[in-house]
């Protein structure tokens, strides 16, 4: 485990005291379980972004104009639908 010092300001120090406290937890205990979760998520945030832009430099995506195209020709199929069952 590597121990990393950090300076909070005084209110976000504050609100990890009661976040802590009503965990029965500290507040280190709490900062490194967010710390984690918020690394997590910006590494998987990251690899996401990765793989898009690798589908985008291979091809492999539809132009917006494309889909929304469509959307509009289900949207239409759906509501003439509904209006000829009435």
């Amino acid at each position: 485990m590597v121990r990393i010092s950090v300076d909070l300001p005084e209110e976000v120090a504050e609100a990890l005291g009661r976040l802590a406290s009503a965990r029965s937890s500290t507040p280190e205990a709490e900062l490194a379980r967010i710390a984690s979760r918020a690394v997590a998520a910006r590494i998987e945030l990251q690899r996401r972004l990765d793989d898009g832009l690798a589908d985008l430099a291979a091809g492999r995506t539809v132009p917006n104009d494309d889909v929304m195209a469509e959307l509009d020709a289900w949207v239409e199929e759906v509501e003439s639908g509904q209006r000829g069952g009435a």
